[in-house]
């Protein structure tokens, strides 16, 4: 018999996907911001919320994954002059009021016909800007407090280099206009990475990883042993674990300082700014992962172990090989939940860790925003590296994450 449907049902449910993608919309607009501020220029929280593609910038990132910025700022007050010499030469004078590494020189005279065809820096001998030239180098530039050389132009470009080694600063002359009738000096500044982000990152997913995975093991065995085992005070316990958890563990700071500070007295690898620390600290939260995995085991009929035990398996036996196969779900579900809390977690990580080296990324990336400096562009690029490994985490456990793996398993 055909099921005849109301006509309102096709509106009913256009008006479900509209209200669902608006939802959705309004979900990720969060994330859409914090993506839109890393691709600013400058270090501003606010904005455009979709950057323009021509004024979008790479650099946060470019700090974020551990790259030094170069950035071209024009000196105001420069001058850049062209001369023609008598016998048909060129000269070039520069001169600026702002920077005093950087005052005033002239180039020697040099024929432009002698640089139309260079190929390589060592053919160059003589610079000039009024032709496109590829690469040219010279070393005949004087000054009389620096030492100029001229690295190489690139389409009317030239590049000078003031200094040697580490202490290099380099200039660029361009032309100041779309004509090309002037020129301008433009001074490189290196910005390198404030702090290691990816440090950070790996701090970050290898406590998480090894944490999510000691949680696992504590809270899978705990778990079957207050949903299998009858003992005295079970039921305390399990009550009693339930209330501590409701305390945040920010109203015990004090005590956790004192007690790891204690502990790596004795074992150094388990003290304050360990990432052993960090960890065992983070074991004290598996009260709410046992509650979740008990459940689930009480769901799974124990006549499926009582037939195994028959069979001559021991309780251990039965536990791995009936029931954890049976709970895949759940343990990808506590997994998941352990690994996005014990990454986003700052409190307890930013007491326990002091070196600036054995950060994790959530503590870390407050560095960027001490009130006397705030980097927001920095700090955004930093956050979306944060959601990384949850992300990557999540895809890869999702095939796991059904539930009914246990529907049919006991026949009537």
């Amino acid at each position: 018999m055909a099921i005849v449907q109301p006509k309102s049902l096709k509106y009913r449910k256009a008006a479900a996907h509209v209200f669902m993608l608006f939802f959705l919309c309004l979900i990720m607009f969060p994330l859409l911001m914090i993506v839109a501020i890393s691709f600013r220029q400058g270090n501003y929280s606010v904005g455009d919320v979709i950057p323009k593609f021509s004024t979008s910038t790479l650099d946060h990132w470019r700090l974020a994954l551990g790259f030094d910025v170069k950035k071209l700022n024009r000196i105001p007050g420069s001058v850049v002059n062209f001369v023609n010499t008598d016998d048909g030469k060129v000269q070039m004078y520069v001169s600026t009021q702002e920077d005093d590494s950087f005052r005033a020189f002239i180039s020697d005279a040099f024929d432009p016909e002698d640089v139309k065809k260079v190929e390589s820096l060592e053919d160059a001998v003589e610079v000039s800007s009024d032709f496109n030239v590829d690469q040219i180098d010279s070393e005949k530039l004087e000054d009389a407090d620096s030492a100029f050389a001229l690295c190489k132009t690139l389409a009317h470009k030239i590049v000078v280099k003031v200094g040697e080694g580490d202490s290099v600063t380099r200039y660029l002359i361009d032309k100041n206009d779309k004509e090309g009738t002037s020129y301008g000096i433009y001074k490189e500044t290196i910005t390198p990475p404030p702090f290691p982000v990816l440090r950070w990152l790996w701090n970050s997913v290898k406590v998480a990883f090894i944490t999510s995975f000691l949680i696992i093991c504590l809270s899978t065995t705990s778990a079957y042993a207050f949903a299998r085992m009858k003992f005295a005070g079970k039921n305390t316990i399990l009550n009693g674990m339930l209330i501590f958890q409701m305390f945040p563990a920010v109203l015990a700071l004090v005590a956790i300082y004192a007690l790891f500070d204690k502990i790596g007295e004795y074992i150094p690898w388990l003290g304050l700014n360990t990432h052993g620390g960090l960890i065992l600290s983070y074991m004290g939260g598996i009260a709410l992962h046992i509650w979740t995995i008990k459940g689930y085991f009480e769901t799974i009929d124990a006549s499926l172990e009582e037939a195994a035990a028959i069979d001559g398996a021991t309780p251990w036996q039965a536990f791995r090989l009936i029931l954890l196969p049976l709970s895949v779900p759940i343990l990808a579900v506590v997994f998941i939940l352990a690994f996005i809390a014990t990454v986003a977690e700052v409190p307890v990580a930013s007491v326990l860790l002091l070196d600036m080296d054995e950060l994790t990324l959530a503590v870390g990336a407050q560095q960027y925003l001490y009130p006397q400096n705030y980097l927001w562009g920095d700090f955004a690029a930093a956050a979306v590296l944060s959601g990384l490994p949850i992300t990557i985490v999540f895809l890869l456990a999702q095939r796991w994450l059904v539930g009914g793996l246990t529907a049919g398993g006991v026949k009537g």
